[in-house]
């Protein structure tokens, strides 16, 4: 019984370290794409900035006449 409890113990800690690694490679994976997102993002954006600033004044002003008319 005592032999089958380190077993157990054993494989727990292993599947701990085995998901630990895996969250760490997820989590450089997703910090990577999200750099590289956003270095994209930044380049269309100073391409042609003023149509950027334009939607999202655009997009700004359509969000609160919505939410003005939800409130009436």
């Amino acid at each position: 019984m005592e032999e089958e409890s380190k077993e157990i113990k054993h494989a727990i800690n292993d599947l701990t370290v085995k998901i630990d690694d895996k969250i760490d490679e997820l989590s450089k994976s997703i910090g990577k794409l999200i750099g590289e997102k956003k270095e994209y993002a930044e380049g269309k954006i100073n391409e042609n900035p003023l149509a950027y600033v334009a939607g999202a004044f655009v997009g700004g002003v359509i969000v609160g006449y919505v939410m003005g008319r939800g409130k009436g």
